[in-house]
């Protein structure tokens, strides 16, 4: 009787483990989170702006020498001695790197002693062709021989110089690329050199933007956080773009000490016309910059729209097509639409 009470007992807290996962299973079903896609997303929005602005379009650049080259090794060889050290100024003709040339020296001995012996047969030639003891053909032999031993010897020499790597104009050493023992090969960059004396602005502009710029042009610059912009002339424009279909655009600075090469800086055009310019936040961008994009709300459905702008400043970007003043623009949000979403906004 016992043993029967037992199994029911037994049977009974089964069936209410059972009952009870089941309630729980219902449970947390019904508190999954299922997405509606069809139900409205909520995002905030802003209206595009027109007014007329005192500034042109600004583009982004950065600070680099005017003139910068890598000092490469002509021969190969293991570097024996460094002489300088990153940073470090240096005039044209100073000692960079010394590599092991003892090798180069030793062929060039035994060039000199050829040279030497060659010229003595020669000279003992001659006699003996001007006495008619041996034939001319003898003579020319050796001529030749003695030419292109001269040949080797001058090949050697300078080979043996090259070993000793110099600056090829007055900079400061930007960039160590060996050390002591280190072996390099024929143009293989030793050091980067570079004149902090003369700067420039470099831009990379894309395809839509180039033609505003003009050689002659004079423009403002700004670095960071300072006030007061610098003057600018651009000297030259690219043309030929990169893989983006971006221009380099160079623009020559007059002398400041307070200007570093690496630096961060804002170029600004001259806008020389009144006509108003489209403006939006630049937090409304979607995409880079080179293809940039934003959601226009109309009817309270967003669609992803393709356009094209330059940097305005003040978190805003000037539109230069796709948009018109009044439309809504998606300024948060964004990442929860798709292209044809009903949104609710404010």
């Amino acid at each position: 009787m016992k043993r029967w009470m037992l199994w029911i007992g037994l049977i009974a807290l089964l069936a209410l483990t059972v009952v009870k996962l089941a309630l729980n299973k219902r449970t947390v079903i019904e508190r999954v989170y299922r997405h509606d896609k069809h139900a409205p997303v909520h995002v905030t929005v802003e209206a595009v702006l027109a007014g007329r602005g005192g500034q042109g379009p600004r583009y982004g650049g950065t600070i680099v020498p005017v003139r910068e080259g890598r000092v490469m090794a002509e021969v190969p060889g293991r570097v024996l001695h460094v002489a300088v050290r990153e940073g470090q100024q240096v005039r044209k003709g100073d000692l960079l790197a010394q590599l092991d040339g003892e090798l180069l020296r030793l062929q060039q001995e035994a060039a000199l002693v050829q040279v030497a012996a060659l010229e003595k047969d020669l000279a003992r030639y001659r006699v003996l062709t001007a006495a008619d003891a041996v034939q001319g053909v003898q003579l020319e032999k050796t001529e030749q021989a003695l030419h292109s031993a001269r040949i080797q010897l001058a090949n050697v020499t300078e080979q043996l110089q090259r070993t000793t790597i110099r600056a090829p104009f007055d900079g400061e050493v930007t960039q160590l690329l060996v050390q002591e023992g280190s072996v390099v090969a024929p143009s293989m960059p030793v050091a980067t050199l570079s004149d902090p004396r003369e700067l420039e602005v470099l831009l990379h502009v894309n395809e839509k933007d180039v033609a505003q710029f003009q050689h002659g042009q004079t423009v403002q610059v700004t670095m960071g956080d300072r006030s007061t912009p610098f003057t600018g002339t651009v000297h030259s424009i690219g043309r030929r773009g990169d893989v983006a279909n971006r221009f380099p655009v160079r623009i020559a600075l007059s002398a400041d000490t307070r200007i570093v090469a690496g630096m961060s800086t804002t170029v600004i055009l001259p806008n020389s016309t009144t006509v108003d310019q489209v403006t939006i936040p630049a937090r409304a961008l979607l995409g880079s910059a080179i293809e940039p994009e934003v959601y226009v709300v109309r009817d309270s459905v967003a669609r992803r729209m393709p356009i094209a702008v330059a940097t305005a400043g003040d978190g805003r970007m000037i539109v230069q097509r796709g948009l018109t003043a009044g439309d809504l623009v998606v300024t948060s949000g964004a990442v929860s639409l798709h292209d044809g979403a009903r949104v609710t906004y404010r």
